[in-house]
């Protein structure tokens, strides 16, 4: 046997050796450190995005839904949960999260349990991300109107896109997004508490606003409960959407100081919807746009959606909000209607008589 062959299965020995070692040193770090003992309530905030009491709360609702191991050596369930939360709040790279000195795992132990925790917060997802049922309604439009003096409105819509890695070339160019790079462009509608009451982040930066609406289930509720007679009730959306009698956007060119009126209070309630995904990404910086999601689109979907619910979760829970990231307001932009024409003329002219009384009962002076 040569010289070289000799060496480098000497070298190959040495490694799995060193492998061996570091993965013993990281069961003996997990098995003598626990986060919830070492760390203080206000380093566990600043790490995990919520304090220690609601942490353990989360972890005996995921529990159900994270696989079992009988291995000795398996990572303890609230680790899991931890490093995945450590990953959604500083968006690091996960070799980064799992050297953290409160998790000690390995990065493709921290990539299985971001994909566990993200598949378990999917499952959960029906019970935090809500859309109001019909009686919900007056409710919202109260909520609202006594806080932005804008009738009729039970919810604000907006888009934002997500940073995610380039897909397959066969894919590529649906996620293509017009700023640069690759990205999801995902739906939120908020109530006026910042808890997000539907989502969509099904599509790639490529689709338009008005595209990602009018293939939501939000949108054919509203759209039925409209048919079925239910009335004076709509979303607000930017111009990127479509003007529906469910859906009133600015209107483009004004004539009078009532339409004046009416485009500034629905551009300052419509802002609602920017600030709500402003403090989603702030406190959880993977979806930042200094971040990017390394992951195939429908991993990168998981985590979005996971991070969604989390948001509603520790808005319910009443969390203060934290600051905001300096992000542009509105990053899809101000788009013309002129790409999202709807195709019914009729329900086109009942949306725009509908945004005509709005604007003469209510902003006209």
């Amino acid at each position: 046997m040569s010289s070289s062959i000799i060496l480098y299965y000497i070298s190959q020995r040495h490694r799995i050796e060193q492998r061996n070692s570091l993965r013993i040193l990281r069961r003996s770090l997990r098995d003598h450190h626990n986060p919830f003992e070492i760390a203080t309530e206000e380093s566990f905030f600043e790490l995990y995005r919520m304090p220690k009491h609601l942490c353990l709360e989360l972890i005996e609702e995921l529990k159900p839904f994270l696989p079992k191991s009988r291995r000795v050596h398996a990572i303890p369930c609230h680790l899991i949960v931890l490093s995945s939360l450590r990953f959604f709040a500083t968006g690091s790279f996960q070799r980064s999260v799992g050297q953290d000195n409160l998790s000690a795992l390995s990065q493709t132990s921290v990539s299985r349990c971001v994909t566990m925790v993200a598949k378990a917060l999917n499952n959960i997802s029906h019970n935090y991300i809500i859309f109001p049922k019909q009686g919900d309604f007056p409710g919202l439009k109260i909520k609202f109107m006594e806080k932005y003096q804008f009738p009729g409105i039970i919810g604000v819509i907006d888009g934002t896109h997500i940073k995610i890695s380039a897909p397959r070339r066969e894919i590529e160019h649906i996620y293509y997004c017009r700023k640069g790079g690759h990205s999801k462009n995902v739906m939120i509608i908020c109530d006026s508490n910042y808890i997000i009451l539907a989502a969509n982040a099904r599509f790639g930066g490529t689709a338009h606003d008005s595209y990602v609406w009018r293939s939501s289930q939000a949108c054919r509720r509203l759209e039925d409960l409209y048919t079925g007679g239910e009335r004076n009730y709509w979303l607000l959306g930017d111009s990127g959407y479509p003007l529906q009698p469910w859906l009133m956007t600015p209107i483009l060119s004004t004539c009078n100081t009532s339409e004046e009126r009416y485009n500034i209070a629905h551009k300052s309630t419509r802002a609602l919807v920017e600030r709500c995904i402003g403090i989603l990404k702030s406190r959880f910086r993977c979806l930042s746009k200094e971040r990017t999601l390394y992951y195939s689109p429908p991993k990168a979907g998981l985590i979005i959606n996971a991070c969604l619910v989390l948001h509603n979760f520790l808005v319910r829970k009443k969390i203060p909000h934290p600051e905001i990231i300096s992000e542009e307001m509105n990053d899809n932009g101000e788009q013309t209607n002129a790409t999202a024409d709807i195709s019914c003329r009729n329900i086109s002219s009942i949306a725009k008589r509908q945004r005509s009384e709005i604007v003469e009962n209510v902003f006209a002076q």
